[in-house]
């Protein structure tokens, strides 16, 4: 279970996106403070960067 950055709240909503065939995003958000959040390979990135991915899984 992830726990919220912001709160530290556990009931948070996951989401996967598959963006190529191995290459996935990760969404969640917080329903206890609303905060939102994107990972991708573990790390923490913003929303630019997941639009960029998405872009790069468009052309290939």
């Amino acid at each position: 279970m992830q726990k919220c950055p912001q709160c530290g709240g556990e009931d948070c909503t996951h989401i996967v996106i598959n963006l190529k065939e191995e290459d996935t995003v990760q969404f969640y958000a917080c329903r206890r403070c609303e905060a939102k959040w994107w990972e991708h390979e573990g790390d923490t990135i913003a929303l630019d960067e997941v639009l960029n991915l998405a872009a790069q899984s468009e052309v290939r």
